[in-house]
């Protein structure tokens, strides 16, 4: 009974998010009205923070490039792991995915000659979690500095997909997504 009633709270609230933007998009409402409506709409559950467990390996991944610390993602990944990010060569893979990374931003950096990379967690919104998987889209705000002390700012998100492994969260896959690319 109680598994019918959640399906059917679910379906009612999809129809009320879809009749919400179709009625949006009938007034020929702006894309911010329609934003705004959808937040008005959309009430997030506690349920949709990860466990502290899953966000401190969340976290050591994301921070990690704050100073390209590499022996913090060292034990991060699953052995079949894959990364994938808008820095060359753009994609990593197998359990020192997350070392391999770490370095081609710190690289990256060096070359564009950015220096005080530093990485911030916004709300996180996306959040699904079974007996062993873990699904969280993570939104990320990276800042830093540029020659000439230019602002450097890069907004996006990480999608995260993590495997309990001997009962021990890991990294599966991480995709970078920046904002710009929306």
């Amino acid at each position: 009974m109680t598994k019918n009633t959640l399906i059917l709270s679910s379906l009612l609230l999809i129809f009320s998010f879809d009749s919400q933007i179709c009625s949006a998009k009938q007034k020929n409402s702006s894309s911010n009205d329609l934003h705004f409506k959808i937040k008005n709409t959309l009430v997030f559950n506690a349920d949709t923070i990860p466990p502290p467990d899953v966000m401190a390996v969340i976290s050591k991944a994301v921070y990690s490039l704050n100073n390209f610390d590499i022996d913090v993602v060292a034990n991060l990944y699953t052995p079949n792991a894959s990364i994938a990010d808008d820095e060359p060569p753009y994609s990593w893979n197998g359990p020192t995915a997350g070392v391999q990374w770490v370095n081609a931003v710190e690289q990256v950096c060096k070359d564009n000659k950015l220096t005080k990379l530093k990485g911030s967690i916004e709300a996180i919104s996306v959040f699904q979690q079974n007996a062993d998987n873990v699904y969280v889209v993570v939104p990320v705000s990276y800042s830093g500095l540029l020659p000439g002390k230019a602002h450097f700012n890069s907004k996006g998100a990480f999608t995260f997909v993590l495997r309990l492994v001997n009962g021990k969260w890991l990294i599966k896959s991480q995709v970078w997504m920046p904002k710009r690319a929306l």
